[in-house]
């Protein structure tokens, strides 16, 4: 057992905490990540959970009427007032309803103190000061019930289902955020202030600010906003917590629906965890059941990795909050083989049960927690202000001790000091001792509950083999020597913006800069072929398919498990594999001590890839899931529908069902494999690591890899996206999602982008954000019809021609008005309806997030990745604020003229005339 320290964990004393006189608790911290900025959370201890059942959802709509008008903002001001000064609503300005609390967030680029003291009164109006008009109230219920449609579906409704099955005397299975059709219409401006009065009480709320900002001065204007913030009327009585019945019987329960994915679950309930002390005893329980899931895991994988499984995929997984906790085994079947599926997610679970863990996998699975720790402490140093007080409100709503990361480390030491094999069996029993297990069951032709519990009762005393752990186990590395290590041959000192770029014997280029702008993190990025220019455009669709999949795919030498096996922390093999206009890529985050580790694995998979065939027999399944999901969904079935309608040799959409479901990883092999084995590397290493360090680690690795020619390898007949000049009548489809959802995309296009048109692009960048702006205030916020419209300009150079796109989501009725007013605001900005004002407001986040940005080893690594041979790359980094900063409203105008000029390419999704609905079935 860990040995004895003091239960009572210290807090952070970088922190400040306290409580006003009103009970408003507080928590500060000066942070200077990034430089200037300041980040405001306020959190309210009222969710759902508190709601009556004439009361659903009111919680989350008191939380949207908090930007319609308060006190001191109305009429929407909140989001006027912000935009000149960087802030973005939807991203710097939001909030969040959940069970058991709500939280806003005000998230400032570089305020000054008066805008600072804005900010904090803007949440003071909040806490207080929120107003309820007729008006307002009938507006915003309409964005409500716009983001009910926009977050539903099918597969939501299964889950709720599923849910009621499962513990439908819980209360918060019967509570959620978003509410119910029936309470939403009914509310009115006396229920929301009502509920608000009653439970936006100072001694429900905590206040956290961090910035770059002494502790003093926040303090202060914490002090000067809030404390004379009080309650109203008298307490209110929060609800008794309702745990889920004891002693349930085994039940089997089924979801049928066309656009379902076959899946099944077998869960335990349990009641929940409620708030409790953080101590070194809680940290070691809530590690203990993190090491059993991820043993199991890892089991479940390697048996979904075998040649002969019926798994596609199983997981293990114990969420709890509150009220209720649920320890649940997923599978996710081959095509109809469910029963075989799920007699081998079994096996593996009764093969723990009885068996339990070899001390080599807790050793492992431990090491996967504490990379994580330490990554957290690795990293304190560059956290940023936004990471900081969105942590600090979530420990002090769910009543932790706010610690530092060195003093996490500590403790996570100590709670897994001696961690035992029989302590974490201890502990999957203990988990898995809920009532049930209860089945459940979702797809296009789910069998009966019946069924589905007599295949679960069947595989009973199965057990699972464990000659798979066995051949991981005993796995040894085989990328350790790529041969003699590389010598450098030329050296030069790029001088603006100030990095070095190598030349080695065998042609490899290393762009290199060292910055502490995060320390102990390493930025890691390797260019090399033509990219798209390279693929035959019958292979486009099997190499986009195939580029996230290249890591599970393999190395030759080591299986994807074995390389799990073998690096436990998974940001050794981890990286982002993908393909532009023009070369390929791969991007990754790393320790600087993990770098030359880091680099033998991706030098693995550019000289040795491995395409394994262990996904072949399941890649019908996982198409059909892909397809079945996007026609369910309006805007990707639109998305699809106008693809092929504009590019109708398809070169550039997804191809039919059955075509990519025959995909095989032979494909992925003969499409990929000759961009990654021979193609010329560049390689970009960025940030707290030395020149001789990095150096030495590359020509161990890429350096030391034979010669690559640099011959030409881009294909002349690549068929990139061109747009008709003429007009064409408007794409109509239909989805097989709800009845109540419906998708307009409108497209004006634009022209192939070049370097040399770089103004421009900017002028147009700032001319669609100024467009998405005006939209959103349109049509959510005085039309109350949509949550989220989304307007944006897509450049890329050398590839698809460019385009200003439009989207919406909205209910069928409404989506060819709303489409409509979109078209009168691009006519408004065509005939110069734009002022200053619009354009700061566009510019001014824009410019934020591009100078945050710069303060990181991200930056430095896009900056130089693939500019010796693009010089384009580096010259678009360095020339973005001041060609942003250049734009001005004749720009703009002149932009709107030009490429608003054409009726927009119009696509409208509507749902099927007969959409499917779901059924359920239940058995005992």
């Amino acid at each position: 057992m860990a040995k004895t320290v003091d239960p009572t964990l210290a807090p952070d004393p970088a922190v400040r905490q306290g409580v006003l006189p009103n009970g408003l608790r507080y928590q500060l911290m000066s942070n200077a990540v990034p430089k200037g900025a300041v980040s405001i959370r306020l959190g309210v201890e009222v969710g759902s959970f508190e709601e009556a059942d004439a009361e659903r959802g009111v919680a989350h709509f008191i939380e949207h009427m908090a930007f319609r008008a308060t006190r001191r903002y109305p009429d929407g001001a909140p989001d006027r007032v912000f935009a000149p000064w960087g802030v973005v609503f939807g991203r710097d300005q939001n909030a969040v309803t959940d069970l058991f609390s709500t939280s806003y967030m005000l998230d400032m680029p570089h305020p000054d103190d008066r805008q600072l003291e804005t900010g904090l009164a803007w949440l003071r109006d909040v806490a207080d000061g929120v107003v309820f008009t007729d008006e307002g109230v009938a507006r915003e219920r309409g964005v409500v019930l716009a983001e009910m449609e926009t977050r539903g579906g099918p597969q939501v409704d299964a889950r709720n289902a599923i849910s009621r099955f499962q513990a439908p005397e819980v209360r918060s299975v019967e509570r959620l955020p978003i509410g119910v059709r029936e309470t939403l219409n009914a509310a009115t401006p006396a229920s929301l202030k009502r509920f608000y009065d009653a439970w936006y009480r100072p001694e429900h709320a905590v206040l956290t600010v961090v910035g770059d900002r002494p502790l003093d001065a926040l303090e202060a204007m914490v002090k000067t906003a809030f404390a004379d913030w009080t309650g109203r009327g008298s307490k209110p009585v929060r609800s008794k917590m309702s745990p889920p019945r004891a002693k349930r019987s085994p039940e089997g329960f089924v979801v049928a629906g066309e656009s379902l994915p076959t899946a099944i679950s077998a869960c335990a309930m349990r009641p929940g965890v409620p708030p409790q002390a953080d101590t070194v005893a809680f940290q070691r329980r809530e590690t203990l059941s993190l090491v059993w899931q991820a043993i199991l895991n890892d089991r479940l994988a390697r048996r979904a990795a075998a040649a002969d499984t019926h798994l596609l995929g199983a997981l293990a997984m114990s969420p709890k909050s509150r009220e209720l906790g649920t320890t649940c085994l997923v599978a996710m079947p081959v095509n109809a083989a469910w029963r075989e599926a799920l007699a081998e997610a079994r096996a593996e679970l009764n093969r723990f049960a009885q068996e339990g863990p070899t001390e080599i996998e807790v050793e492992s699975a431990i090491e996967k927690q504490r990379s994580l720790v330490r990554g957290a402490y690795l990293g304190a140093a560059s956290r940023t202000s936004p990471d900081l007080a969105g942590g600090l409100m979530a420990k002090a709503l769910a009543g932790q001790v706010v610690r530092s990361p060195a003093a996490s480390f500590y403790v996570f030491d100590h709670a897994v000091e001696d961690l035992s094999v029989e302590e974490v069996r201890a502990a999957f029993a203990e988990d898995w001792a809920g009532s049930g297990p209860l089945l459940s069951m979702t797809g296009v032709e789910p069998p009966t509950g019946e069924a589905l519990l007599a295949a679960w009762n069947n595989a009973a005393t199965t057990l699972a083999s464990s000659a798979a752990d066995a051949r991981a186990a005993s796995a040894v590395w085989g990328y350790r020597d790529f041969g003699r290590a590389g010598k450098v041959v030329e050296r030069k000192t790029i001088d603006d913006p100030g990095f070095v770029r190598l030349r080695f014997a065998n042609g490899l280029i290393l762009n290199f800069k060292q910055t502490k702008a995060q320390p102990n993190k390493v930025e890691a990025r390797v260019n090399f072929g033509a990219g798209r220019r390279e693929i035959a455009d019958q292979d486009h669709a099997i190499a986009q398919f195939a580029a996230p999949m290249l890591v599970t795919g393999g190395l030759r030498k080591n299986s994807f498990e074995e390389i799990q096996a073998l690096f436990p922390v998974s940001g050794l093999w981890n990286f982002q594999f993908d393909f532009g206009a023009q070369s390929f890529f791969m991007r990754s985050s790393v320790f600087s001590d993990d770098l030359t580790t880091h680099l033998q694995i991706l030098t693995a998979y550019v000289s040795d890839p491995g395409f394994r065939g262990t996904l072949d027999a399941r890649m019908p399944t996982a198409v059909d899931m892909v397809y079945r999901t996007l026609l369910s969904q309006p805007p990707s079935a639109l998305s699809q529908a106008m693809s092929l309608r504009l590019d109708p040799t398809g070169a550039n959409s997804m191809p039919p069902q059955a075509t990519m479901a025959a995909y095989r990883a032979a494909d992925f092999d003969r499409v990929l494999r000759p961009a990654l084995t021979t193609a010329p590397l560049e390689v970009t290493i960025a940030g707290d690591i030395d020149e001789a360090q990095a150096m030495q680690a590359v020509a161990s690795t890429f350096g030391a890899l034979p010669p690559r020619a640099a011959t030409p390898r881009g294909r002349p007949d690549v068929h990139f996206v061109r747009y008709p000049a003429e007009a064409i009548e408007p794409v109509r489809v239909e989805h097989q999602g709800p009845a109540d959802k419906a998708a307009a995309t409108l497209i004006w296009p634009l022209y192939v982008a070049t370097p040399e048109r770089r103004s421009e692009e900017y002028a147009i960048k700032l001319l669609a954000a100024a467009f998405d702006t005006a939209l959103r205030r349109r049509i959510r916020e005085e039309l109350g019809k949509t949550y989220a419209p989304v307007v944006s300009s897509f450049t890329p150079d050398h590839g698809d021609q460019g385009s200003l796109l439009v989207s919406i989501e909205a209910e069928p009725r409404d989506i060819a008005l709303l489409a409509e007013e979109a078209e009168r605001l691009a006519a408004r900005f065509r005939n110069g309806e734009i002022t200053e004002q619009m354009l700061d407001d566009a510019r001014q986040p824009v410019l934020a997030s591009a100078q945050a940005r710069r303060e990181t080893a991200g930056w430095w690594a896009e900056a130089m990745a693939g500019s010796a041979r693009d010089p384009a790359i580096l010259a678009e980094a360095l020339q973005f604020e001041p060609l942003v900063n250049a734009v001005t409203v004749d720009d703009l105008k002149a932009a709107a003229r030009t490429w608003l000029a054409r009726p927009p390419i119009k696509g409208f999704a509507y749902p099927a005339a007969k959409t499917a609905q779901a059924s359920t079935g239940a058995a005992r």
